[in-house]
């Protein structure tokens, strides 16, 4: 719903005011520990950003503001096809650095009554419309018909509709050499789709929740509540939040702005090729950085170092980031990281203060950045002594590379089920899985995540063995052991059996009882199988063994954590 909107200007003067409020900060002296100048720190990615579009000022859609945030834009609560908000929003985006825009379609194409789709043709019509290099290019996130629908289908009818009305528009960011589409959407899609017109790349709701999956070229959205390894690509987000809507989420906080300030600065230092900042105007989940004021005062507005209101808060430090791929800009201030003191960058010189400034943020600049000695990734180095990664060949079968995994239910009964049934499960290990652990640990340092399978016997109408078995090529060796840790999810079980076969015969039975959490290391000799292709058999049961028919299949989640197969313990 296309409305003019008054005062912006006015409005835009008045943030620049406040952002550029007199510093308290006295001038020291110039300094000359940092370069004169630094147009080519070698620090060059691409930079994104994710950008909302349901955003409307008339019924029935104005009630996205009303219901769903706590939170309003200096700018009021707008529509996303307002063509005066448009231009502002891609104009700040295109000064701030950012060479493109990720449009959120992930609601469906077709949602709000044809609402989002209209809004989306306007973002287009205006981008084309503004002066060449002045505006963003774009892209789209999709994926409803996926982790909503579970529908390739639908799934593919808004594939299609993004490529014959989009994609070959001169506005659309190209990516690797294709138009660049970002899948929304639940792990268990990932690799299982792809589309050679587009280069596809991976978002979920939670990074945690898919990092063992993950795609080697990383995930590009959306909350980026964990690292994912990956030369391609670093997530950076201010904060996030879904809570005040009634959901059962636990907000990740802003820390007025350090949380924000850290991504950054780790960014800086990975030195990706891309780096996706989530997002510039999702209020609904309070995770943007457009300015913005409280609606009320149950909630506190965005502040400096001395907690005074600064609505354009996240702006300033986005722009500060995002523009040190040509250098420093003039009157922002600096800080070299692990460093106490703050400088501030004025006529292409850095003057010492006193003090941090009022009404703008500190920008701390690793010290790799002058030195342009980044960190390529931050992969650890092959341990000599692994034989065998047993999880990287789950994986590895996940991805489709290689077929090595398959899942079996043994009944109570003597039956034998091909795959898993009765409730039975054997999964990689999500963060989120451990979080019922992590809730019974008083010592935080116990709090470890580790890779590998998270398991339950069958439990509907008969119980069972859960089975995952892998075909391994053993090399040769003196010596070949097996090693895992065992990880217990909930002190209310009675306990569980994790047994390894080989061939079908067992070679080893770990009986894990008490309280949650990871226990020690068990260690499994097979040596006499080296050189050969064997079937390595991973049995986990509801403790039978041991309590008999007192036994229970209640709270019996299993973590079989970093199996690997070494040569040396």
């Amino acid at each position: 719903m296309r409305r003019k909107f008054g005062g912006v200007l006015l409005l835009l003067s008045i943030l620049v005011s406040i952002g550029a409020g007199a510093a308290n900060a006295k001038p020291i002296k110039e300094t000359d520990k940092f370069p004169k100048k630094l147009t080519n720190a070698g620090f060059h990615p691409q930079i994104g950003i994710w950008y909302t579009v349901w955003w409307d000022d008339e019924k029935p859609y104005s009630d996205h503001w009303q219901d769903w945030t706590r939170y309003r834009p200096v700018l009021g609560d707008y529509a996303s096809d307002d063509p005066d908000i448009i231009r502002t929003h891609m104009q700040w985006i295109k000064q701030a650095g950012i060479d493109y825009v990720i449009l959120d379609d992930t609601n469906s194409h077709f949602a709000d009554g044809g609402n989002i789709a209209n809004n989306i043709e306007a973002i287009f019509d205006v981008v084309e419309s503004m002066p060449e290099g002045t505006a963003p290019k774009l892209a789209f996130a999709i994926g409803a018909g996926q982790y909503a629908g579970n529908s390739v289908e639908a799934h593919m009818k808004e594939v299609d509709l993004i490529y014959e009305q989009y994609a070959n528009r001169p506005s659309y960011y190209y990516w690797k050499g294709k138009p660049l589409l970002v899948d929304y959407t639940t792990p268990d899609w990932f690799y299982k789709w792809d589309d050679e017109r587009f280069t596809v790349r991976w978002a979920t709701g939670s990074t945690g929740d898919a990092a063992s999956v993950a795609p080697d070229t990383g995930l590009w959205g959306w909350v980026f509540n964990e690292y994912v390894p990956n030369k391609e690509v670093f997530g950076v987000m201010p904060g996030w939040g879904t809570a005040h809507q009634g959901r059962p989420t636990t907000p990740i906080d802003r820390q007025d702005g350090k949380l924000y300030t850290d991504l950054w600065t780790e960014a800086i230092k990975r030195n990706p090729e891309m780096i996706v900042i989530a997002s510039f105007n999702d209020h609904a989940e309070e995770i943007g950085i457009e300015a913005i004021t409280p609606r009320s005062t149950d909630v506190k507005p965005w502040v400096d170092a001395y907690g005074t209101p600064t609505p354009d808060w996240y702006e300033q430090i986005t722009k500060g980031y995002a523009s040190l791929r040509q250098g420093f800009l003039e009157d922002y201030y600096y800080k070299p990281e692990n460093g106490k003191q703050i400088y501030k960058h004025e006529n292409g010189r850095m003057i010492e203060q006193s003090a941090a400034p009022r009404g703008k943020p500190v920008i701390v600049v690793p010290k790799a950045y002058f030195t342009g000695k980044f960190l390529k990734d931050e992969a650890k180095k092959p341990d000599k002594n692994v034989a065998v990664d047993v999880f990287q060949t789950w994986v590895d079968d996940f991805k489709g590379i290689r077929k090595s995994w398959s899942y079996e239910t043994l009944l109570e009964n003597g039956n034998t089920v091909q795959g898993l049934s009765n409730g039975a499960e054997f999964f990689d290990i999500k963060k989120s899985g451990l979080d019922p652990m992590f809730a019974q640990i008083a010592d935080p340092k116990e709090r470890i995540a580790r890779k590998g399978f998270k398991a339950h016997p069958a439990w509907l109408d008969s119980k069972g063995w859960s089975l995952g078995k892998v075909a391994v090529k053993l090399p040769k060796a003196k010596k070949l052991i097996l090693t895992y840790y065992p990880g217990k999810v909930n002190t209310l079980s009675d306990g569980m059996t994790s047994s390894v076969l080989v061939n079908g015969t067992l070679v080893a039975t770990c009986w894990v009882t008490g309280d949650a959490g990871w226990k020690d290391r068990v260690a499994v000799d097979l040596s006499q199988y080296a050189g050969q292709s064997v079937e390595l058999t991973f049995k986990v049961g509801w403790g039978q063994e041991e309590l008999g028919d007192e036994a229970t299949t209640a709270y019996d989640a299993f973590l079989i954590g970093d199996p690997l197969i070494v040569t040396k313990l």
